[in-house]
């Protein structure tokens, strides 16, 4: 699957342009497309300006950094309006960055369904669904791929 973005050649930096012309830009799915690490960290500062983002798939987009939990940590941040957010089959877990997605996602104002890569640290996935299990909170389904 995918269109074949990558962080080489002219793809993402393209996609970041676009992204920089729809602010009101509501689904982005980039599932199944090798962007890798590098791609998330120059697609964020365009992704942070779509504020009206409910969905974001980023499954199996080749994040193999712990830094990509930040990035993905501060997009939480900024993009309020979000209910979808898609981190499967990605290997980027499994450090103390894991923390500060999960600290992010207990503060985010209307997260609903969060799909974690399978690398996350297992406590962190624990603490998540005991928060999705909370009936004032607006988390309802965390995945575990």
């Amino acid at each position: 699957g995918g269109c074949d973005l990558t962080s080489d050649g002219h793809s993402v930096p393209l996609l970041v342009t676009v992204l920089l012309c729809l602010p009101r830009l509501e689904v982005l799915t980039l599932n199944c497309n090798p962007v890798g690490d590098k791609g998330l960290e120059q697609l964020s500062p365009a992704l942070e300006q779509c504020t009206q983002l409910t969905e974001l798939d980023l499954m199996d987009i080749g994040l193999k950094s712990p830094q990509s939990m930040l990035i993905i940590s501060r997009l939480l941040r900024q993009l309020p309006s979000l209910k979808w957010l898609d981190l499967s089959f990605n290997d980027c877990g499994g450090s103390i960055h894991d923390e500060f997605l999960c600290s992010a996602v207990k503060a985010h104002p209307s997260l609903e369904r969060l799909k974690l890569p399978k690398s996350i640290r297992q406590d962190e996935v624990t603490e998540l669904n005991r928060f999705a299990e909370d009936p004032t909170t607006t988390l309802q389904y965390v995945f575990y791929y």
